[in-house]
């Protein structure tokens, strides 16, 4: 440990050679695959360590961890499911509204959760029941189907009790007992009797960070995590004990752990140096943290922009910013995995239970690598739909890009599509999402009454279908919602997408007939609708009153339903209603609207019905 200047020539990292670790991986590879659980014990032996009669912690063991546990723990482990959670949903991204780069072309992405993930939680000489929280509870929220965890255990062949605890909370059962490269590698391949996953996760020793690149050309993970490390700046006396202290928390990660100081007085710096050798040997881990001390560099800076050139030339895996003044350097900090402003703001708050997480790029990786985070569980799924419009316009570009490119069945797989002389269709597709919904629809106004709709609301469904029926239009529509907090979002949604992808569907609404008034008797309902295709909004209802629900279908949300229908649609609709069966009433209803609609959207090619020649 010695004061460098800044100007000085340095490395930041002492990165060992790997070789050997590799080889050793490939090898303990090659065993696990041709001999299984006889090749583990050969492994075991050679390292030192416990032979287990089963690897899958049994449901008794998660069960019984709990009274291993104080109240006092229980409430600390609590708080940091609480706020990771909270972080985790906050960053979760499920609002992708649908783009039109040109009319007519709609390009949406879908986030879809990885199906299976491997998420590895480092043991042994500490539990690290924090690095299981940071990895669990972004899966859980992503909504990852198999939650496989792999942790070394104690020495008495047991998971420490907190991480079991942890793991009946958050409700998975997947918990092997397995440790370093021989873990990574049956998650990858399905050694062992552990499922084989599709990304793997988690911290490590070398070991383990080798054995996830080894193992990477054939499953995803997420970052090479190596040694931990935390760079710390001061320049005030007055923070000269937390800069020690945060220096070495690190070290307590390892041998190969690192820190830097950085300060432009080089008095703070000795002083920090005197501090970090007294407090080393107060430590319960005094052992470990002291060979590491060597790994502590103290850089002197002659300005607050050399401060900044290098933190972002180092790309720290911890910051922190002890003085009160940290504002000044924040918005020039590109490249560092977290950090922590002020000194209320210890690195430990971020290791267990502010909330953000842990699992950081190391070795410089922060230049081009974020944080974990729940976006790490889940991928981008694209979709696009294309109308005539979109096709006219872009077909023939497209087929003169593919001649540059000399790929004929591209050019040919448009040209097979074109049309010249097809009739327009009268068919549009919308996809509408919301934090409260998702729905998708399709409408050909030119069907055959056909349908496939479910909105989760079955009543609700059964109206749609009488309105397909009776309109002849073809319907297809999804809609998923917040059916468990409410049924508004859903059925307002659907009543918008509906009036959408309809008024879509009529384009101008030139040559249609525009105008229509049915009646509809259902045994002792009758209902009379008149619809005026106008694209002017105004509704009159009249229905007698009805029960609070028919099925699943709140009665209080029918008058909204139409009212938002018309209104996206954008059309006049004046509709009455009389009957005593609640049932009937809502079913002559929507049969009524759908054979005037039946009526209203034919072709007229002889005349636009308005004397504005538009509608």
């Amino acid at each position: 440990m010695k004061i460098i200047e800044s100007n000085e020539s340095f490395k930041w990292r002492k990165f060992s050679s790997t070789n050997e670790v590799i080889e050793i991986v490939k090898e303990f590879d090659q065993i696990l695959s041709d001999q299984s659980f006889k090749g583990l014990k050969i492994i075991n032996k050679r390292l030192n360590l416990k032979n287990l009669s089963k690897l899958k912690v049994s449901k008794k063991e998660i069960s019984e961890s709990s009274k291993f546990l104080t109240d006092k723990e229980k409430f600390a482990l609590y708080e940091a499911i609480k706020n990771i959670t909270f972080v985790s949903k906050s960053q979760l991204k499920t609002i992708n509204n649908t783009i039109e780069p040109i009319n007519g072309l709609s390009i949406w992405e879908r986030y879809v959760p990885i199906n299976s993930v491997g998420l590895y939680v480092p043991g042994g000489t500490a539990p690290l029941v924090s690095s299981f929280l940071m990895q669990v509870i972004p899966a859980i929220t992503a909504g990852c189907k198999e939650i496989v965890i792999c942790t070394p255990p104690q020495q008495n062949g047991k998971i420490h009790p907190a991480i079991l605890w942890l793991a009946e909370q958050l409700e998975v059962d997947n918990v092997f007992k397995i440790g370093g490269a021989q873990a990574i590698l049956s998650l990858a391949n399905g050694y062992l009797g552990i499922p084989k996953v599709d990304k793997i996760f988690g911290p490590g020793n070398t070991y383990v960070a080798e054995a996830k690149k080894y193992v990477s050309n054939k499953v995803a993970i997420d970052l090479y995590a190596g040694p931990s490390e935390v760079m710390v700046v001061t320049n005030e006396d007055k923070n000269i004990s937390l800069a020690a202290v945060d220096a070495l928390s690190q070290l307590e990660h390892g041998i190969d752990s690192c820190a830097f100081v950085l300060s432009k007085s080089k008095t703070i710096l000795k002083k920090v140096a005197e501090e970090i050798k007294k407090l080393s040997k107060e430590l319960s881990r005094s052992d470990q943290i002291e060979p590491a001390i060597e790994n502590i560099s103290l850089i002197k800076c002659n300005s607050d922009d050399d401060i900044i050139n290098m933190i972002n030339s180092c790309a720290p895996e911890h910051l922190v910013l002890l003085d009160e003044d940290f504002p000044k350097y924040i918005d020039s900090i590109n490249n560092a995995g977290s950090v922590f402003c002020g000194k209320k703001s210890p690195v430990a708050f971020g290791d267990y239970a502010s909330g953000t997480n842990h699992v950081l790029p190391t070795g410089g990786w922060a230049k081009t690598n974020s944080g974990l985070s729940v976006n790490d569980y889940v991928k981008k799924v694209s979709f696009q739909k294309s109308d005539d419009s979109a096709f006219d316009y872009l077909s023939d570009k497209v087929i003169t890009l593919s001649e540059i490119e000399n790929l004929d069945a591209h050019g040919l797989s448009v040209k097979m599509r074109q049309n010249k002389k097809s009739s327009i269709s009268r068919s549009y597709f919308l996809r509408r999402q919301t934090k409260e919904t998702s729905i998708y629809a399709s409408v050909d106004l030119d069907g055959q009454g056909l349908f496939d709709i479910d909105t989760g609301i079955s009543f609700l469904d059964h109206m749609l279908e009488q309105f397909c029926k009776n309109s002849n239009l073809n319907i297809f529509l999804r809609a998923t919602g917040d059916l468990d907090v409410d049924l508004h979002h859903t059925i307002e949604d659907t009543a918008i997408i509906l009036g959408e992808v309809i008024s879509k569907s009529l384009s101008s609404r030139d040559n249609i007939n525009r105008y229509a008034s049915k009646t509809v008797i259902m045994d002792e309902s009758i209902a009379k609708v008149d619809i005026d295709l106008c694209s002017r909004t105004n509704l009159k209802l009249n229905i007698p009153k009805l029960n609070d629900f028919v099925g699943d279908f709140p009665t209080e949300m029918l008058n909204h339903f139409i009212d938002t229908f018309v209104k996206n649609l954008k059309f006049t609709c004046h509709i009455d209603i009389e009957g005593s069966n609640s049932h009937h009433l809502i079913e002559v209803l929507f049969k009524c609207l759908g054979k005037a609609f039946k009526d209203s959207i034919q072709i007229n090619m002889k005349e636009v019905t308005s004397t504005k020649g538009i509608l």
